[in-house]
């Protein structure tokens, strides 16, 4: 690793007593790094297309949001020359940030961790109601099915594809559904995380001490934000557990007062569905194209996340 050890130089003059892989992320390659003096630290390389503009307008923004709430955050350090972002020969950007000490917990979660999840999650967005201007978004395609439904038609119809990797049921699973899942319409103007899945939760002592990863925070819906979470938390069985999701959401509303409208969340049992069935839309898409968004982890991989989340879309009996 010692490429990154020179990375990290350009943030810190403190020895480097090691540099691991750190995290299972999709977008960046994430190290921990363990200083004699400083503590430890996060180093990620940040793929080349991202906006670094918008990725610092955000920062401030949230920064100052979670400052004023009370919550942990990653503070980005500066390098050498003052920037927040270090340019490596190769074209690539790399940033660093004390690690936030905290525990992620892993699937089944208690009744305590989720209704602690739902608290959290509603502290998050609390604070994010604050920012003191609009974020630019990073991924201005997340959670917008029909950005998804485009690529996948795209695909097809470009042949930019593996035939041999085409799954006739879940081609007709998606025909099926799309008109459905794309009618579903919810209020986008609020100020939301983007990814509360469980990796992205820090508990400590038995309570959510803070969300991380806060690259993906933009404006759009909070039941959005809520469904996810319930998506990634509240799975059992390759179902959604309607008892963890209760306990869930009745931490959320212990927290949330007045965030949410009148009556809103009744729609969110549509948009659970609608969740699930863009992330099976996307893995799927991605599992025939020869183009990927997503890492092929091993062979099927794609696939069998495809499956899961179709499945998890339909409708109980």
């Amino acid at each position: 690793m010692h490429g990154v050890e020179e990375i990290c130089r350009e943030f810190t003059q403190s020895k480097i007593l090691s540099v691991t892989p750190f995290g299972d992320g999709h977008i960046n390659d994430t190290f921990r790094v363990v200083t004699d003096d400083e503590g430890t630290f996060i180093c990620q390389r940040i793929r080349k297309a991202m906006d670094l503009t918008a990725l610092e307008h955000n920062y401030l923004l949230y920064a100052s949001a979670f400052e004023g709430a009370g919550m942990p955050y990653p503070i980005w350090l500066r390098t050498r020359e003052g920037k927040y972002f270090h340019t490596d020969p190769e074209g690539d950007h790399w940033r660093m940030y004390p690690l936030i000490e905290g525990e992620v917990l892993e699937l089944p979660l208690s009744e305590d961790a989720l209704f602690a999840c739902g608290q959290g999650l509603a502290r998050t967005h609390q604070a994010l109601q604050n920012l003191l201007g609009t974020p630019t978004a990073v991924y201005p395609m997340l959670h917008d099915l029909k950005h998804y439904a485009d690529r996948y038609q795209g695909i097809l119809e470009s042949g930019a594809f593996y035939e041999e990797q085409r799954d006739g049921a879940l081609e007709e699973e998606i025909k099926l559904g799309i008109g459905e899942m794309l009618s579903l319409k919810v209020d986008k103007t609020r100020m939301i995380h983007g990814d509360p899945k469980l990796a992205n939760i820090l508990f400590q002592d038995g309570r959510v001490k803070t969300l991380i990863d806060l690259d993906t925070v933009m404006q759009g819906s909070l039941l959005d934000d809520i469904a996810d979470c319930i998506r990634s938390c509240c799975a059992k069985d390759g179902r959604t557990d309607p008892e963890a999701t209760k306990v869930l959401l009745q931490g959320y509303q212990s927290v949330a007062g007045e965030l949410l409208h009148e009556n809103e969340l009744e729609l969110l049992p549509k948009v659970i569905r609608k969740i699930c069935f863009e992330l099976g839309l996307r893995y799927y898409t991605d599992s025939i194209a020869k183009q990927k968004s997503f890492r092929e982890k091993y062979p099927g991989y794609l696939r069998e996340k495809a499956k899961r989340y179709f499945a998890m879309s339909r409708k109980e009996a």
